[in-house]
C-alpha cells in the first residue's frame, strides 16, 4: 500500500503539471493581447499623425506604460479624450458579443480565456466604453462606444488595422466636434446651478449615424 507521502507527492505532481499548463496557456493569451495592444496603439498614433496633417493641430497622443491617451481639442470648450489600456491577466469571457465561437466553449479552461484591452472616454463616465477581447489564437473582438461589434486577427495587414483605428479616431473627434452625420441634442438630465457656475457642460446626448 502506498504511503501518505507517496500519495501526496503524486497528487502534488498532478497539480504541478496542471499549473504549468495554465501558466503556458495564460501566457499565450497575454502575449497575444500585448501584440494586439501594440498594433492598436501604433495604428492610432499613425492615424493621429495623418489627422494633424489634415488640420487637426490640437490632436495629441501619449503613451503611458501599457496605455495610450488620445486628446482632441478643436477650440476651447470643444475637446475630447480617450484612454486605451492593456489589462493584465486573463479570464473566461462573459460578454456574449465578445465570445470566441470555438474557444469560449471551454468556460472554465484557460485555453478558452481572453485577455482585454479597455477604452475609456471623457464623455462616457468612469466605466470602460470599449472592450477588446483577445484570444490566444490571435482572434480579437470588440464592442462599445467607438466601434460596435467588430472583429479581426493579429495577422491582418497593416492597412486593415489602420482603417479600423481610423474609425476609432473619427469617433473621438466626433466627441469634440460633430462630423459626417453625427449630432447632439439636449436631454432632461440634472443640471444644478452649481454645475453651471463651475462651467460644467449642460446635459446632451450624442447621436452617431449607424
Amino acid at each position: 500500500m502506498a504511503s501518505f507521502e507517496e500519495n501526496a507527492l503524486a497528487r502534488l505532481r498532478r497539480y504541478r503539471r496542471a499549473a504549468d499548463e495554465t501558466v503556458r496557456l495564460v501566457g499565450e493569451v497575454e502575449r497575444a493581447a500585448r501584440r494586439f495592444a501594440g498594433r492598436l496603439f501604433g495604428g492610432l498614433e499613425y492615424t493621429a499623425t495623418l489627422a494633424r496633417r489634415a488640420g487637426f493641430d490640437g490632436l495629441r497622443t501619449e503613451r503611458v506604460g501599457d496605455a495610450l491617451r488620445v486628446e482632441v481639442a478643436v477650440r476651447p470648450g470643444m475637446e475630447s479624450s480617450a484612454l486605451f489600456g492593456l489589462v493584465p491577466g486573463a479570464a473566461a469571457e462573459t460578454e456574449e458579443t465578445l465570445m470566441h465561437e470555438e474557444l469560449s466553449g471551454w468556460p472554465e479552461h484557460p485555453g478558452g480565456y481572453s485577455a482585454r484591452v479597455l477604452g475609456w472616454s471623457s464623455a462616457a463616465g468612469e466605466r470602460p466604453c470599449q472592450i477588446f477581447a483577445v484570444y490566444r489564437d490571435g482572434v480579437w473582438k470588440t464592442d462599445g462606444l467607438f466601434v460596435i461589434r467588430s472583429r479581426g486577427h493579429l495577422g491582418d495587414p497593416d492597412e486593415v488595422m489602420r482603417g479600423f483605428c481610423l474609425r476609432i479616431l473619427g469617433r473621438i473627434i466626433d466627441l469634440a466636434a460633430l462630423t459626417e452625420g453625427a449630432g447632439r441634442r439636449w436631454t432632461d438630465g440634472e443640471f444644478p446651478p452649481e454645475d453651471y457656475l463651475r462651467g460644467t457642460k449642460p446635459p446632451t446626448d450624442l447621436r452617431w449615424p449607424r
